[in-house]
């Protein structure tokens, strides 16, 4: 895993789960309108490696795209193909919209540019934030105004996947999926704690994706940095436990319960930070701090999300 990602850790335990094929077509057959499903030749699923973000779009998207055709009646591949756009928020954004319209003009022009014709694009916004209010789900709600004024203006709309209202028995069929959306749900609430073991034990229950060891690095990083007040060794011995595996010395978890070591440290303020919604630091500017002085900054930290844990 590239631990330059770590500071946006349910961004990138997103995008690292949704890249398996077998988790983004249990997502679509589970949360697509049933409509839009039938139409698509599942089948023929297919992640889009190639970048259509740039950087100004890159810190609000996942750049997650999948190519699917289109089936006919009979359920065979017809002509024709689409794309399936997955979104992933943490915390409710206004402009979701907007950016969504972005993202796809920047994909059609790539098309163009490739000589190839326009397409449908379909986004599916998975939101997992705590505040129970959404952001605007159309131009129209966003813009405002009499609707008259959008007859013939550019119209769009998005589906979102609120998976804390979701009950656990209908987040996935698919195991693996089932626990990671799991862990996106429960990762900021009281009781994680208590489901860790639980969501753990659906990982194991997959029988289409093995569980290699970054899996478990995988799950290791995102828990200790989305969920820093459940103990390191708990975790440790959890994960130990159900995996039969042992952290690998030097690897990004074995540095986690390290956390003595400086560059461990700078690394839990970051990611706490990123919790609490706070600017994210310049590692360069933390480095001639002492070690008690980083930790006294990762202490302070951990007590304002405590605190507003017990508020909620």
């Amino acid at each position: 895993m590239d631990d330059s990602k770590l500071p946006t850790p349910h961004n990138n335990f997103f995008h690292y789960a949704l890249s398996h094929v077998e988790a983004a077509r249990d997502l679509i057959q589970t949360h697509l309108p049933a409509d839009l499903v039938q139409l698509l030749d599942l089948e023929s699923l297919e992640l889009q490696k190639d970048s259509f973000v740039d950087e100004d779009l890159r810190q609000s998207f996942s750049d997650l795209l999948y190519s699917v055709r289109l089936a006919g009646a009979n359920g065979e591949p017809i002509e024709g193909q689409v794309y399936l756009l997955f979104e992933h928020k943490s915390q409710s954004d206004p402009m979701t919209c907007f950016q969504l319209l972005r993202y796809i003009v920047r994909i059609w022009e790539q098309r163009l540019r490739s000589g190839q014709s326009l397409c449908p694009v379909f986004p599916l916004v998975v939101y997992h934030g705590q505040e129970y209010r959404l952001a605007p789900r159309s131009l129209d709600e966003l813009i405002g105004g009499p609707r008259a004024a959008f007859e013939y203006g550019v119209r769009m709309s998005y589906p979102v996947l609120d998976i804390a209202r979701v009950p656990d028995e209908s987040l996935a069929g698919n195991p693996f999926l089932q626990s990671v959306l799991g862990l996106l749900k429960y990762s900021r609430r009281r009781d994680f704690e208590e489901k860790l073991e639980f969501l753990l034990q659906c990982l194991l229950k997959s029988g289409t994706i093995e569980v290699r060891p970054e899996h478990v690095e995988a799950i290791f990083v995102y828990i200790s940095s989305a969920s820093p007040l459940i103990p390191i060794e708990k975790l440790t011995m959890t994960i130990e436990k159900l995996f039969h595996t042992q952290v690998e010395p030097g690897s990004i978890a074995d540095r986690f319960i390290k956390q003595g070591r400086q560059e461990g440290e700078i690394h839990l303020i970051q990611t706490l930070q990123e919790i609490s919604g706070l600017p994210i630091s310049d590692p360069a500017m933390l480095q001639d701090r002492s070690l008690e002085q980083l930790q006294a900054i990762t202490g302070e930290l951990r007590k304002q999300i405590l605190a507003r844990n017990e508020s909620l």
